[in-house]
């Protein structure tokens, strides 16, 4: 009988510090990992891909050398080249807290596997990691920068990717892990009577998310509104059953109840 496949997506405000450049949140990443290795051992989670934001790593970078603009001139090879390196720097942190945790994970690229157009996935190549899985490890991905058929390159995002892995794997579980308890109402950071939202019919999605655009850019943050847009794309996997939540891992044990089906605060997309 086939594994149930959880795919796993650990936001970039989770694990680093977005306020500060290139800072790591190294106690939670040990945490998450012992977490997860946890919810293996106990049975919870008997198939796993994990991807992982670039957070504090990637977004400096990306900004500071314009790269988001996609391909504009050979002057961007080298700076392209350092962002690279310095997300690669991040991604092997990563791995060595989960090596740490006994967690067998496989570093892969997603560029490497995936080709984009106008900033959208369009092509994938997934055999490797399926065989990597089928031997038992675990694949890690995060954001990247991808190959562009329109732009030359483009910015790959982690939430778009998490996505397309549950689609294409036939994933049981899709799960954002965030800093945040799920979606709110408004910006619980700005706005202490935001209220979260426990349960999202997935019918309901699109006025969502012109109430979180309403908000303007400094409210309830950009980076929920593209989640809940990826989201969206998978309406027909969550009608036919993908069991699909955004929770927060800041606190030890958060994932952990959720799978043993204890009632946490966290965000449900469903379907009625």
């Amino acid at each position: 009988m086939e594994k149930e496949l959880t795919v796993i997506k650990l936001g970039g405000s989770l694990l680093t510090d977005k306020s500060k450049p290139y800072e790591a949140r190294k106690s939670i990443m040990a945490a998450t990992a012992r977490e997860l290795k946890e919810c293996i051992d106990e049975g919870l989670i008997e198939s796993l891909v994990i991807v992982h934001g670039v957070g504090s790593f990637g977004h400096p970078p990306v900004l500071e050398y314009k790269l988001y603009k996609g391909f504009t001139g050979p002057e961007q090879f080298i700076p392209l080249s350092k962002t690279q390196g310095i997300v690669n720097e991040f991604r092997l942190m990563i791995t060595k807290e989960f090596q740490d945790a006994g967690l067998p994970v496989n570093l892969l690229h997603p560029s490497s596997m995936l080709v984009a157009e106008k900033m959208r996935i369009t092509k994938t190549s997934f055999e490797s990691l399926r065989g990597w899985m089928t031997l038992g490890m675990i694949p890690l991905l995060g954001g990247d920068l991808l190959y562009d058929r329109t732009m030359g390159f483009c910015i790959g995002s982690g939430d778009e990717l998490a996505i397309v892995l549950a689609r294409d794997l036939h994933a049981k579980r899709l799960i954002f892990a965030l800093d945040e308890l799920g979606v709110y109402d408004g910006d619980p950071k700005k706005n202490p009577q935001a209220k979260l939202m426990t349960r999202i019919d997935i019918n309901d999605l699109d006025s969502i998310l012109e109430g979180l655009e309403q908000l303007g850019k400094g409210d309830a943050s950009g980076a929920m509104k593209g989640k809940l847009s990826y989201i969206s794309v998978v309406k027909d996997l969550i009608e036919g059953g993908l069991d699909t939540t955004l929770l927060s891992m800041m606190k030890y044990g958060n994932l952990k109840a959720l799978l043993e089906g204890q009632d946490i605060p966290c965000t449900r997309i469903v379907s009625k």
